[in-house]
């Protein structure tokens, strides 16, 4: 082989290592795609576990959720509550919400109960590097029986400026649920 061939294979060789094993990760700015959100409830008093699905292909477009269960929880109880997010859309189906939890400092969970006082209340219970609330993990409060409302869970996605409250970044995900304590 000719000298300047093998200088030229070399030299081609080496930038094309360089740039694989130079590869940086690009900061996130994009939303994630989320179909479904799921609350699973536990009861502090009886350990009983409950799922309450909410799930909307077309939430992207501004389209109507596909399926919302009503939360049903007994009165005057503390539940142990955690959110499972999902991409259904893909195959096989993605769960976001370990990649939400690792992402901590760029997300928030905002929840909004309506009536305000006497159907939940509600505390998060993680946070992010900077102490600030994340809102996958929290511990709910029960009014008395007979009482219903809704619950909007919001995910803001905050990939500049989080703050601990939704003003900074845009919506991931939307979800509205009935809810009636029993």
């Amino acid at each position: 082989m000719n000298k300047k061939i093998v200088i030229i294979l070399s030299v081609i060789s080496l930038l094309m290592a360089g740039l694989y094993s130079c590869k940086t990760d690009a900061p996130l700015t994009t939303n994630e795609y989320i179909s479904r959100v799921d609350v699973i409830a536990i009861d502090q008093t009886d350990q009983h576990a409950d799922t309450f699905g909410y799930i909307n292909f077309r939430e992207a477009e501004g389209g109507p959720a596909t399926m919302i269960d009503t939360i049903r929880l007994k009165g005057s109880r503390s539940y142990d509550v955690q959110l499972r997010i999902l991409d259904e859309a893909n195959n096989p189906i993605l769960d976001l919400t370990d990649s939400i939890t690792h992402m901590a400092d760029k997300h928030l969970m905002v929840y909004t109960i309506d009536p305000v006082s006497g159907l939940i209340q509600n505390k998060i219970q993680d946070k992010d590097s900077h102490g600030l609330p994340l809102g996958l993990v929290s511990t709910w409060q029960t009014g008395d029986s007979g009482t219903a409302g809704y619950l909007r869970l919001i995910l803001y996605h905050q990939p500049v400026g989080k703050n601990g409250t939704p003003t900074p970044g845009n919506v991931d995900f939307e979800a509205d649920y009935p809810v009636i304590v029993k």
